[in-house]
């Protein structure tokens, strides 16, 4: 992945924040990165950290999976979407999406959650 030094650092946060006490099965990956796959117990979380593109285009998208349930994606990081949003970007896995918290114009934070990726 091209990053450069002055480039912005972000870290990104995926906790297992599933109902039911269930261990989450993760795999997230970039265009240039395979970060392999974890088990994340409850309130356990998984830590990705990098800098972002120049011209915009820094993506990492993962796997979910829980029990016997369907394997579901999510774009855990979008710079498209999230580059104004958080440095910081803290997810909470649930079964019906993640949830994260985002800063808001004024510097308050709303939580919001997204859908799973079709």
């Amino acid at each position: 992945m091209l990053t450069l030094a002055w480039a912005s650092h972000t870290n990104v946060y995926i906790t297992n924040n599933l109902d039911g006490g269930e261990d989450l099965n993760i795999h997230c990956k970039s265009k240039d990165d395979d970060l392999g796959q974890h088990v994340l117990h409850i309130n356990q979380d998984f830590k990705i950290s990098f800098g972002t593109k120049l011209f915009f285009g820094t993506l990492f998208f993962c796997s979910f999976q829980w029990g016997n349930g369907p394997l579901l994606h999510f774009d855990v990081y979008d710079q498209n979407r999230d580059y104004y949003k958080c440095y910081e970007c803290k997810w909470s896995i649930k079964k019906d999406g993640p949830c994260r918290f985002e800063l808001q114009p004024g510097r308050s934070y709303l939580r919001k959650c997204y859908p799973w990726n079709h």
